[in-house]
């Protein structure tokens, strides 16, 4: 059994993959959200928060580490965009641009400065929840791509699609808030273990302490395909979150090979175009390989939730009409 299933997880990986980037190369249109979020970063306004920046390197202590660290945050302070929380790490629209802004760019952005934190925090939640709306936009519209792979697919009207997409959305913030509510409960009581064995050993209590990045890890990785059963399958919150560690549970070395080559993908197709960003137009270029790969690995998780999930409870449920 143990060969069986080390056979058959590469080619349901691989299968998964290259049917991603087939949609996504028959239909480009699922490549508009992405590229219209990095243009937005590239070349539209600027939310800066460096005044907030200097405050925090002028209250620090003046010593040798902390000066260094003071440093590093007022050279950045000029790149700053709080508007690119709008794409979200995990879960948000793909973005080139999500980091630091662009040192150089054709336009000269317009840069607006806020200096209070409490309008850090608010505008922070609300680009936030921005941004998992037009998660929900995103993952609805490759879903209604993907669902064409089965006979009962057909076109929604407008109106709902639309309720599609609200009602993900909120199962989305649902997940979001979810996912937050398990982290602090693992950081928390491990931060706390972990200070109190430091004082004993310092070797325990780091050892404690990374306990917890490797718990969210697996977190992230149970919860994954989540977004895939909300807006796929209409699942509600806590149901397609069982789904979702019910498919991780029964097919865990597919999940990890897949989740971890959409990773490595990512990540060097990431480094390789900012490392050819050079300021001018060529980085709309680049905005658009970006966009088309980032949108093909997405899709492959969709297509992989499809083939292990949703068609199979489809055909239960087909059965169960007759």
């Amino acid at each position: 059994m143990q060969k069986q299933e080390e056979t058959t997880t590469t080619p349901c990986v691989w299968s998964a993959l290259t049917s991603g980037f087939d949609l996504a190369a028959k239909h480009p249109w699922l490549l508009l959200l992405p590229i219209f979020v990095d243009i937005f970063f590239w070349l539209g306004p600027r939310l800066s928060f460096e005044s907030i920046l200097a405050q925090i390197v002028a209250s620090l202590p003046q010593e040798a580490e902390i000066v260094e660290m003071a440093g590093s945050l007022t050279a950045v302070g000029p790149q700053t965009n709080l508007f690119t929380v709008l794409s979200l790490p995990f879960i948000g629209v793909p973005a080139l641009l999500a980091g630091l802004a662009p040192e150089k760019t054709p336009l000269v952005p317009e840069v607006f400065d806020i200096s209070s934190g409490t309008q850090w925090v608010g505008f922070f939640l609300l680009f936030s929840l921005v941004g998992l709306f037009l998660t929900a936009i995103y993952y609805v519209t490759i879903a209604s791509v993907v669902s064409e792979r089965d006979d009962e697919a057909g076109t929604k009207p407008f109106d709902r699609w639309l309720s599609t997409v609200g009602r993900s959305w909120l199962r989305i913030v649902g997940l979001a808030l979810f996912f937050m509510l398990l982290a602090l409960i693992v950081y928390l009581p491990l931060s706390v273990l972990g200070a109190l064995l430091f004082l004993l050993s310092s070797t325990l209590g780091t050892l404690v302490l990374l306990l917890a990045p490797i718990i969210i890890i697996w977190i992230v990785i149970y919860l994954s395909l989540a977004p895939q059963g909300i807006t796929l399958d209409g699942r509600a919150l806590f149901p397609a979150i069982m789904d979702s560690v019910r498919l991780v549970q029964t097919n865990l070395a597919a999940v990890l090979s897949l989740l971890l080559l959409v990773l490595l993908i990512g990540t060097l197709v990431d480094l390789l175009l900012l490392a050819a960003e050079n300021g001018t137009w060529l980085t709309l270029i680049n905005i658009l390989g970006h966009a088309f790969v980032h949108t093909s690995l997405v899709t492959s998780l969709f297509i992989f939730y499809q083939d292990r999930v949703s068609i199979p409870s489809r055909a239960v449920q087909n059965s169960n009409k007759f």
